[in-house]
């Protein structure tokens, strides 16, 4: 703590990330095609509370497709917690921010946070 200037809780958050950020991987599924949201295209924003792989794997059983990126085909935006500093002075990530002007260009998107998402598939809060 001493040479990095971290305090502990900043320690205990770094410890939750990955060695190194630029390794992770896009995380993509195919719906399933006999699920109940089959055609939706999902997309995943911000730190969720379960591994992002997870939470792809439960999108795509039920039948989203998930994506790494909001594109003009998405219809579904899930929002997990924001870490400001990533936020490069913005209050929402890019991905939200495309999703937004999208919409507002007509596109249907449903923006729902994690907690919508967990009720969905009935996970405990």
């Amino acid at each position: 703590m001493a040479e990095t200037g971290l305090t502990l809780e900043q320690w205990l958050d770094r410890t939750a990330k990955p060695i190194n950020p630029l390794s992770i991987r896009p995380i993509s599924r195919s719906g399933n095609p006999d699920g109940p949201l089959f055609g939706e295209k999902l997309v995943f924003t911000g730190a969720l509370s379960i591994p992002r792989r997870e939470a792809a794997d439960l999108a795509a059983a039920a039948g989203c497709e998930v994506e790494s990126s909001v594109t003009k085909h998405t219809s579904v935006l899930v929002v997990g917690d924001q870490d400001i500093a990533r936020l490069s002075g913005y209050k929402k990530s890019s991905k939200h921010r495309k999703a937004q002007d999208l919409m507002a260009h007509g596109q249907r998107i449903r923006i729902m946070g994690e907690s919508d998402f967990r009720r969905l598939w009935a996970l405990p809060t």
